[in-house]
């Protein structure tokens, strides 16, 4: 049995008699009000749209850097190819949580950031100049994963071989197509309906942003960057399945993945929504635990190496430590949190934790 599995089977934790439900009626005198409408508008305005705008931005300068390795192969343009690359990614992280309506329907998440690459199907891809990006099979062989193996690799081939720059090309230009297409349906009917939408249900825009925000953070950033690599889901660690495994940057897309969780919490409305409704553990603001675990996650990789696939080797420990204090945190979001606000968990936990 995981050590976790008893923390989650725990008798739910009892609130302030003066916590107000989510979803119960607004217009009770002896209940504190939230605006919801008000904090949608604000998820929508301040964090997803933007975040789709910065990642076209730094999409765009990708391109133009290929463009220009594409005409002028060379040590030069190739690290302005790297370093653009590497913007682009880290604006994917603070993307990545928020991911709901066109973005979910497209598989956006798992066609921009599957990995580990499947290096022999890349190559095959790029060797055949005629690979089809829409089949299921060719999900492990593009976006940011495929890009890092070709600009990264120590066989990398964009240098001498003109099929594996135009392969790049099209994966640079499928990566602007999805993106172009979940930012045009924000920017047409879908925000003022994600806005609206401002019910306590399973398709309310509350109760699907905080689902998804927390599925997030327990399968790519938990297990996804920290765990499966730690080996917390297998006999041994698997190095090789650490994200910017070629690249040595894992590090670097954990924290900023983080950041864009903690800051949503923290600055964008759930933090206020807990603290109106005044809900309470052990007789301490829920919102200043979670603030704290944050802290303590943060805390607890700041010793870490640059790569995970490294860390791994050098002293696993450490890893498996950063692990566990974010399964701290999962318990205070998805059992915690979500009892307080009325809302039910959509995603089955097939993780054994």
């Amino acid at each position: 049995m995981s050590r976790y599995l008893i923390l989650l089977l725990l008798p739910l934790l009892t609130y302030s008699a003066c916590s107000n439900p989510a979803g119960s009626d607004d217009d009770d005198p002896m209940m504190p009000s939230f605006d919801r409408r008000e904090m949608l508008k604000t998820w929508a305005d301040e964090v997803i749209i933007p975040a789709h705008n910065d990642f076209e931005a730094n999409l765009e300068a990708m391109a133009a850097a290929n463009e220009a390795f594409s005409l002028n192969p060379g040590a030069e343009t190739l690290t302005e190819f790297q370093n653009r690359f590497k913007a682009a990614y880290l604006s994917f992280q603070r993307l990545d949580p928020f991911l709901i309506g066109k973005g979910e329907e497209i598989r956006m998440r798992e066609l921009l950031n599957t990995y580990p690459a499947n290096v022999d199907l890349i190559q095959e891809n790029a060797d055949s100049g005629a690979a089809n990006l829409d089949l299921p099979s060719n999900t492990v062989a593009q976006g940011f994963p495929a890009l890092e193996f070709l600009l990264h690799a120590e066989n990398n081939q964009l240098l001498t071989n003109a099929n594996h720059r135009a392969y790049a090309t099209a994966l640079i230009d499928r990566m602007l197509l999805l993106n172009e297409t979940v930012l045009t349906d924000w920017n047409g009917t879908y925000r003022d309906l994600f806005i609206q939408n401002d019910g306590n249900s399973a398709t309310a825009s509350i109760d699907r942003t905080i689902n998804d925000y927390i599925f997030h953070y327990e399968k790519f950033l938990r297990a996804g960057k920290v765990g499966i690599p730690a080996g917390v889901f297998s006999d041994d660690p698997l190095a090789d399945r650490v994200e910017a495994l070629y690249a040595g940057y894992s590090k670097e897309l954990f924290l900023e993945a983080l950041s864009a969780s903690r800051d949503f919490f923290t600055n964008r409305g759930l933090k206020e929504y807990l603290d109106v409704l005044n809900v309470r553990r052990d007789g301490e603001l829920l919102s200043s635990q979670i603030e704290a675990q944050f802290a303590v996650i943060l805390e607890a990789s700041a010793a870490l190496t640059d790569s995970f696939a490294e860390q791994v080797e050098v002293d696993n420990v450490q890893l498996l430590g950063l692990y566990d204090e974010m399964q701290r945190l999962v318990v205070l979001m998805k059992v915690d949190m979500v009892q307080a606000l009325s809302i039910n968990i959509d995603y089955v936990d097939a993780d054994g934790d």
